[in-house]
């Protein structure tokens, strides 16, 4: 399982930090990012609430 990010989409409202913070960060341009150091099937529920909440569809979950 992989999170991609559209940086170009991303305007940082925070949404994904807030539903997974242990996945997603708004770094100090204002744009998300995953920090976690990898994804596996316990976190695919977080991951798919925060791709489905994001304001501005920057987030796609792969696999």
């Amino acid at each position: 399982m992989e999170v991609r990010i559209d940086a170009a989409a991303c305007v940082g409202h925070g949404v994904c930090e807030a539903l997974a913070p242990h996945i997603f960060e708004v770094d100090d341009d204002g744009k998300a990012q995953v920090v976690a150091p990898s994804l596996d099937e316990a976190d695919r529920s977080d991951v798919e609430n925060a791709v489905n909440q994001c304001p501005e569809q920057a987030l796609r979950l792969l696999g």
